[in-house]
């Protein structure tokens, strides 16, 4: 028998992916009432999207489940680039971000995984997701009506002050708000598979690219011995409606890459279209998109799970701090303005990359088979270039310096909208072991304690003094503040603290 389902809550979260089960981990640490529901019997199986990204890690050590997912997981220590079979690049991505991020690195863990991870943490903390229940409609007024179907098929309500709709692609949360998911499909077909192998070659915890014309052929490692997933694309079928299994792509692999290679195991094979779309607004109201609901990519750089598990991580504290604070439209709205901007951005960059990976004709032949190598040969020599791509992909680069939740200013290199930067202390504490509370935090660096800052209106604000002061970041400068958001974004870094008082007084 189905439990039974409260009719009354805070929030509504439709879609229990890795994005709806974010959000719901995320209004637990605000202590936050809501109601997940998901129509599908239970987490995915299958590994799907499989990177996680330092940022994404950086948000789960807050929950506490950094150190499970790379238990779980698998570093991946290197990327190889080859042609005809014949070695043409390497670069060791290991520690990629050393200096950088308590993550360093890219961790290769399949989705299944990744939502297991969230939803037993949720269920540990005797929230239930509510499985097989179905989302309908909605209505506003005064609050959000949510309809859906239990599991035993029979239509139930429940009032809330607000509904997030994490229901992918397909959303029927965004599609009653009347967006559109606007872009383009790329006319290729593409395929995955997950699978178990055997080979002299590819049998480590690395990447290994193999480039052709027209395309590429992609081994991520997974956990396991020989356990890979790859990614190519099934040349002249993007305008056929016909069925392919792996059984038809299996020799045509083996004859691209031209490196022995036997498949022992096939765990999970599917083929798709790549699309590039956002909607236009990710809120209308009281209702909110998030993750594959609001904007889908290309799979370049391993971007769309993460970037879902950012909008949550966004949304949540927002939501949470408008319902206990009871702050105006303001906050909330710069969920929209903020990760609107960060999806067009995002989209631009994946594009690019993806057109150079899967480009045809001779220019990307040219610049796939030519200049590709030689710019990885480049990448693995260069430090400073290493330092300026590693916040791009890792996703911990996104700044959000035009947002009203911004007061312009700035310390050295920290900016006002960055993240915080991440640096050691000298007692080998991290800067992040201080962040990891979901309030604002107020930090002073100087060469005394801290005695001008006070409390602002209700809205609570950690104070923190640190005497020890990196030159690196902050160009030695001292008796400085930095408000810090929930997020970890900087609100304001300068001199004087009673400027942070513009923000409270703009979202009071």
């Amino acid at each position: 028998m189905p439990d039974s389902i409260p009719q009354k809550t805070q929030v509504v979260i439709v879609g229990a992916g890795p994005t709806g089960l974010s959000m719901a981990a995320q209004l637990l640490r605000y202590h936050i009432d809501f109601i997940i529901i998901e129509k599908n019997v239970c987490t995915t199986r299958l590994s799907k999207a499989i990177v996680v990204h330092a940022r994404t890690l950086e948000i789960f050590q807050e929950i506490g489940l950094a150190e499970k997912a790379v238990t779980e997981g698998r570093i991946t220590t290197a990327i190889n680039m080859l042609y005809k079979g014949k070695p043409k690049a390497a670069i060791n991505i290991s520690r990629l971000g050393d200096g950088l991020s308590a993550f360093p690195f890219a961790l290769s863990l399949e989705q299944s995984k990744t939502e297991k991870l969230l939803a037993d943490h949720i269920t540990d903390n005797e929230i239930n997701i509510h499985w097989q229940c179905e989302f309908i409609r909605y209505e506003e007024k005064d609050g959000v009506t949510v309809y859906y179907k239990d599991a035993d098929g029979n239509e139930q309500t429940i009032t809330a002050e607000y509904i997030v709709g994490c229901d992918g692609a397909g959303s029927m949360v965004r599609h009653q708000m009347g967006f559109l998911l606007e872009g383009d499909t790329i006319p290729k077909l593409f395929y995955l598979a997950d699978v178990i192998l055997t080979s002299d070659i590819i049998n480590k915890d690395e990447l290994f690219i193999f480039l052709i014309e027209k395309g590429f052929v992609i081994f991520f490692p997974l956990k396991g011995t020989g356990h890979y997933r790859v990614i190519g694309i099934i040349p002249g079928a993007a305008e056929t409606d016909q069925s392919f299994t792996f059984e038809d792509v299996r020799n045509f692999i083996t004859d691209q890459i031209q490196v022995s290679l036997i498949f022992n195991e096939v765990n999970w094979f599917a083929t798709y279209k790549v699309h590039t779309r956002k909607a236009a607004r990710f809120m209308k109201g009281r209702c909110f998109i998030a993750g594959d609901a609001a904007h889908i990519h290309t799979p370049a750089g391993g971007q769309g799970m993460n970037t879902g598990i950012q909008d949550a991580y966004n949304l949540a504290w927002k939501m949470a701090f408008t319902i206990r604070y009871k702050l105006n439209g303001i906050l909330l709205e710069s969920y929209n303005s903020e990760r609107v901007g960060n999806a067009k951005h995002l989209l631009k960059t994946t594009d690019r990359m993806f057109d150079i990976m899967a480009g045809e004709g001779r220019f990307w032949n040219f610049v796939r088979l030519k200049i590709m190598p030689l710019a990885m040969r480049f990448i693995s020599r260069s430090t400073m270039f290493n330092k300026a791509i590693f916040p791009l992909l890792s996703q911990i680069g996104i700044a959000y310096p035009e947002s009203k939740l911004t007061i312009k200013s700035r310390i050295g290199k920290a900016k006002a909208g960055d993240r915080m930067p991440y640096f050691i202390f000298k007692d080998g504490r991290n800067i992040f072991d201080y962040l990891d509370s979901p309030v604002f935090k107020m930090f002073f660096f100087g060469d005394t304690e801290m005695n001008y800052f006070q409390q602002t209106g209700n809205i609570v604000v950690s104070p923190f003094s640190f005497n020890e002061i990196p030159p690196a970041i902050f160009g030695g400068e001292k008796n400085f503040y930095i408000l810090i958001r929930p997020d970890n974004h900087i609100s304001y870094i300068g001199k004087e603290w009673s400027n942070c008082k513009i923000l409270f007084q703009r979202i009071s």
